[in-house]
């Protein structure tokens, strides 16, 4: 999946990251590794939770297992893990500011919209659940649906192939280095939100850095 966009495509999809994009649910993921600790003597700190933001689930607790030396098998804690994110998620979760508008002023344009998260799939649901957006994305891809995680560019080709568009023609949004990594590689034109978990990691890879929803660039669509 090659090809950078040019000023002459005519952008039919944007396909969005969620967690950080969609909602501001970095956070919650560091809760919920806490929650698992709870009555041990491990603690997730936040210079930890920023080693890992936007990191699968493997990645995440293969990192955890070997950064605190815990005992297997890594199932008796991601286990508890799921069920403490899916709970966080339909409790916690919230609209980033101005997700509401910016999928209405897309969808006007008749661009259509796709979602690619390192997120579990029953992750995804929660949170769209939660905020109303079961059905404003034609193309949905979750971490088991690729064969390889961000920074690999495997969701971003998947969501791009569900919708029926070549690379040149979407725009993604994204706001962790890894996630920005994953859409550049498969040739998207990438669009970074700055939000306050991921301020301090580096998202100049992005080809433009906006600091809310309300200046995606729609003049581009």
């Amino acid at each position: 999946m090659v090809g950078a966009q040019n000023a002459y495509t005519a952008i039919k999809a944007v396909i969005f990251d969620m967690d950080g994009v969609i909602t501001d649910s970095e956070l919650l993921y560091g809760e919920a590794v806490n929650a698992v600790f709870e009555g041990t003597r491990y603690v997730l700190t936040d210079d930890d939770h920023r080693a890992i933001m936007g990191s699968s689930i493997d990645y995440t607790w293969d990192w955890i297992m070997r950064r605190f030396d815990l005992p297997g098998p890594v199932e008796r804690w991601t286990q508890r893990y799921d069920d403490e994110v899916v709970r966080l998620l339909t409790d916690k979760a919230e609209p980033t500011p101005g997700i509401y508008e910016l999928l209405d002023a897309i969808q006007q344009r008749h661009v259509r919209l796709g979602l690619a998260s390192s997120s579990q799939h029953n992750w995804v649901m929660a949170v769209l659940g939660k905020l109303g957006l079961q059905d404003r994305f034609e193309a949905i891809a979750s971490c088991e649906m690729a064969a390889n995680a961000k920074p690999a560019p495997d969701l971003y080709v998947l969501a791009g192939q569900k919708l029926g568009v070549v690379p040149g023609e979407c725009m993604a949004v994204e706001d962790t280095p890894r996630g920005i990594q994953a859409a550049k590689a498969a040739g998207i034109y990438t669009v970074a939100l700055r939000t306050g978990p991921t301020a301090a990691l580096d998202i100049s890879a992005a080809d433009l850095i906006i600091d809310s929803l309300g200046h995606f660039p729609l003049h581009r669509l």
